[in-house]
């Protein structure tokens, strides 16, 4: 007895090797769901690229690219789900510089031909938008099926600064990677920490961290705790390298410096 094709999922999304957040996410998240579901479904991957991206060899499963600076692309990509009848949804990791345009809004060209149920997780909700970013995202929330948050403050900031059904988000928080903590004594010896209260941010460096926040405050923290040791740990995004350079790691630096912090922060860039 011949076995019915499983229907098929497409994630549009930065992948790895590409040296993106989004993409290790999204990575460690078909892990979970290959785990849980491969029986039922098969996953292929789309992944985002643009013109000024060097090639990256991708693992197989990673069956179409998208050239996020193309908007033909965005146009052959939709036709080529549309009449794949065993693709039966897509899932869209959305962040606002992943896609060509202002605020991303060359995506809207693949969302308004697609005929496929999609869902799109959106990493980032900003508040208090300007008319076309407003209008942006009220438009993606139209077109698609579910909208998926990590958070109950970017659910709220939906409902909040853009028009959007409340019906449609769904809060699915982000979730790590277990860690055993038992070893906490054993690395602060390691790492020349023993005594301190550590606080840490982690992740490839853009400005939207807004890491400079965090060392504004540390001045009146270490006054109250003064063996706090702040580690921002992380290199500069690719992205931000290739188009602003080191300029907001070296203003951090200069930031540490002009408020005599720098016993209390140690930058990883790694």
């Amino acid at each position: 007895m011949e076995l019915m094709p499983k229907p098929k999922l497409l994630f549009i999304t930065s992948f790895p090797p590409r040296e993106c957040g989004i993409a290790t996410f999204c990575q460690d998240l078909l892990s979970a769901l290959d785990e849980q579901f491969h029986q039922s479904f098969s996953f292929e991957i789309c992944a985002l690229e643009d013109d000024k991206a060097t090639a990256r060899e991708y693992p197989d499963r990673v069956r179409h690219i998208l050239n996020t600076h193309c908007i033909e692309s965005y146009n052959e990509l939709a036709e080529k789900i549309n009449k794949d009848d065993r693709f039966s949804a897509v899932c869209i990791q959305h962040e606002f510089g992943l896609f060509g345009g202002t605020h991303g809004q060359d995506l809207l060209t693949l969302l308004y031909t697609l005929k496929k149920p999609v869902a799109i997780i959106f990493h980032t909700v900003l508040p208090e938008p300007d008319n076309k970013l407003k209008m942006v995202v009220e438009t993606i929330a139209d077109l698609v099926d579910s909208i998926i948050v990590m958070t109950n403050t970017s659910a709220d900031q939906l409902t909040t600064y853009y028009t959007v059904d409340r019906e449609k988000v769904n809060i699915i928080p982000h979730g790590t990677h277990p860690v055993p903590w038992d070893n906490q004594a054993f690395l602060k010896r390691k790492y020349g920490l023993e005594g301190k209260t550590v606080l840490s941010t982690f992740g490839l460096i853009s400005a939207n961290k807004s890491i400079e926040t965090a060392l504004q405050a540390l001045p009146e923290v270490v006054k109250k705790y003064p063996e706090t040791v702040y580690l921002v740990l992380g290199k500069t995004h690719p992205k931000v390298i290739e188009n602003e350079g080191e300029r907001y790691r070296n203003y951090l630096e200069a930031l540490v410096t002009s408020l005599k912090i720098q016993a209390h922060v140690v930058f990883v860039n790694e």
